[in-house]
């Protein structure tokens, strides 16, 4: 698939592969691996070693591709860090979250793009806005959250991603990448956060979701990949895809 052929009936893919590639030694991870990414939620599932985390890595900044592109808004972005990818609108939730345990929910959440102001010409942090901002955004994710003066240590793993989440939608994130989001969720947890991504798709933003929970990720997911041995084997509808279907395409028995 070429560049050009990236985008859709209208506007191209918020965000797009062309061709991707990577090899670790003589381990071939990723093979021509060109996908689309639409607005709401696209879950991938593969065993172990399919590719995914590799996939996710890429379209994060953390690795570069030895082949092919990534395309934001059908335009190719050279990706060298994570931070490359921010500021391409591209925002990624890892396990760790890179929260502050020792700072309030407000200060995580503008964590490097503190809101300032100045007094008597000396530039200072404008914390009673950021709580006030922080307020605001927590509001919309729809997770029970206390004051956004509170530190984060004291809060739940859910309420953390909730935090995660947060950030990425008031910095207007145009894609969300999840690697393995509820990992180290319990069952009442992982239900709230996935609610809340749920929702986050439901108004039309890109989440790109890893899982292996299959039930789960038919339930939830609007597009579904399929990675086998460094390959998008199936692109699916997940309400016309069967949990054999799944499986079987998963270990190439399909």
């Amino acid at each position: 698939m070429s560049a050009e052929a990236v985008s859709t009936a209208g506007a191209p893919a918020r965000l797009a592969a062309v061709g991707l590639a990577k090899e670790y030694g003589h381990v071939r991870a990723l093979e021509e691996v060109s996908v689309e990414f639409k607005p709401g939620l696209t879950g991938i599932v593969g065993d172990n070693g399919a590719g995914k985390s590799t996939l996710m890595r890429i379209l994060s900044g953390v690795e570069v591709a030895d082949e092919g592109s990534v395309l934001v808004d059908g335009q190719p972005c050279a990706f060298e860090s994570a931070r490359d990818a921010r500021m391409a609108g591209i925002e990624s939730l890892y396990q760790d979250l890179a929260l502050v345990d020792t700072m309030s929910v407000a200060d995580n959440i503008f964590l490097g793009r503190e809101i300032t102001h100045r007094v008597l010409g000396t530039r200072i942090v404008d914390r009673r806005r950021m709580r006030q901002e922080a307020d605001r955004v927590l509001g919309t994710v729809r997770i029970n959250m206390p004051s956004s003066r509170a530190g984060v240590r004291q809060l739940s793993g859910g309420q953390r991603q909730a935090v995660a989440i947060a950030r990425a939608l008031h910095f207007k994130a145009r894609v969300l990448l999840l690697d393995e989001p509820t990992a180290a969720l319990g069952p009442r947890e992982t239900a709230a956060f996935l609610g809340l991504i749920r929702h986050v798709a439901d108004r039309g933003e890109t989440v790109v979701m890893v899982g292996h929970n299959l039930p789960q990720m038919l339930e939830l997911a609007d597009h579904l990949l399929v990675m086998r041995a460094g390959r998008v084997r199936a692109t699916l509808n997940p309400k016309e895809t069967s949990l054999r279907d799944l499986a079987e395409l998963m270990v190439g028995s399909a």
